[in-house]
């Protein structure tokens, strides 16, 4: 009797072990395929497996605000707005009420809601392997479709270099991107021509009523001159100078005896729109300047002349032209960010009004984790998140 017993506890033991260890048992979070590493693991309540906001929505390219007043949390995709308030079943989509299973909580100072809810919400598929403990969340990988893309040289290579990212994901998708300068690109999406307009400058108050507006990195405009110009900095007043033609010989700014050749983009370029509001005070470049069409042209213009200056996006300087400081500050990841640096900006996409389908899951991408740190980082731009 006392050996049946103790193989009772035994077994009674075991099986207690084992029903523990599978409840406690860490869930993974997959995204497009990908592992997603999070400080707070997700967590299974009622049958349902809750996730953090916050790690979800950014490696997918949402924006999320906390207010803690309200013990609210939303989350800005392209086409949706979702707000969870913490112990609340209730939740809205697009101002539509929804009704949850499981309200959203906070575990360890991070605001975890229903993978299934938040994704399902934003057009995501959303699968739970209860045998490998792995929630799949598939995005990106699901889009289709055609998308244009037009407007700024300098967003260019990341909307080139997304698109590529995304067309490889998908077989039944096609993103193609073109140039054209940001004042073409804003026109093209209000017109409906393309789905999706890139700009260098600041969308203006009238383009604003027509277009949706989002910001997927940061840029600096460099003062760029040939790498044989012995010229090592120059004020702010003697770049402002230069390029409104007052001042045009080298030696009046501690260069050589020689002309100064300024080289320009073109009208309706976005980097030179830029450079004419920060630098010019509003004024255009001088009639004289050489113009180019690209940011990939007018650096090609200044590298092929000891004498010339021009501007060009960060993104674009490499060691076939020099960056000239202004004022001393160099034009760089920190500088720009933090404000010290004078020429720095904003880059965007635009779409007429709220973006739908494939055009709004690639403006998530353009804004997403990776993207950020893969292509616009790659690229020489600075990343927003």
């Amino acid at each position: 009797m006392l050996k049946k017993i103790t193989s009772f506890i035994l077994l009674t033991t075991l099986v207690l072990s084992m029903v523990f260890s599978a409840s406690a048992a860490t869930i993974s979070l997959n995204i497009d395929g990908n592992a997603v590493a999070s400080d707070v693991a997700p967590v299974v309540e009622e049958g349902r497996t809750l996730v953090p906001v916050r790690v979800i929505s950014e490696t997918l390219g949402a924006d999320v605000k906390w207010n803690e007043a309200t013990k609210k949390v939303t989350i800005n995709t392209a086409a949706y707005e979702v707000v969870f308030t913490i112990g609340s079943k209730n939740f809205t989509v697009n101002g539509a009420t929804k009704v949850l299973d499981v309200p959203a909580k906070i575990v360890d100072s991070r605001t975890v809601v229903p993978i299934r809810a938040i994704s399902e919400a934003i057009g995501a598929e959303v699968n739970y392997d209860a045998a490998k403990h792995v929630a799949s969340v598939n995005y990106f990988t699901k889009m289709n479709g055609t998308v244009k893309v037009t407007g700024s040289t300098t967003v260019l290579p990341i909307g080139q270099a997304a698109a590529d990212k995304v067309n490889a994901m998908n077989t039944g998708l096609a993103v193609s991107v073109a140039g054209g300068g940001s004042g073409a690109g804003i026109k093209d999406a209000i017109a409906g021509t393309s789905n999706i307009g890139m700009s260098s400058r600041e969308i203006t108050d009238d383009e604003k009523a027509t277009v949706k507006v989002f910001e997927v990195a940061k840029d600096g405009i460099a003062i760029i001159v040939h790498p044989d110009n012995t010229v090592k900095s120059l004020t702010v007043e003697q770049a402002k100078k230069i390029f409104l033609g007052e001042i045009k010989n080298w030696k009046d700014v501690g260069g050589e005896d020689a002309p100064i050749f300024v080289q320009t983009r073109e009208s309706g370029s976005g980097t030179r729109a830029t450079l004419e509001e920060m630098l010019l005070e509003k004024e255009s470049v001088v009639t004289t300047a050489t113009p180019h069409a690209s940011s990939a042209l007018i650096k090609q213009g200044v590298a092929k002349n000891k004498n010339a200056i021009g501007f060009d996006s960060i993104g674009y300087v490499d060691s076939t032209v020099k960056a000239i400081p202004l004022d001393g500050i160099t034009a760089n990841d920190k500088t720009v960010l933090d404000g010290t640096y004078p020429l720095g900006r904003g880059l965007y996409v635009v779409t007429k009004g709220t973006p739908s389908g494939a055009a709004a899951m690639f403006v998530d991408y353009l804004r997403s984790a990776a993207c950020q740190k893969e292509i616009v980082e790659k690229e020489g731009y600075i990343a927003i998140k």
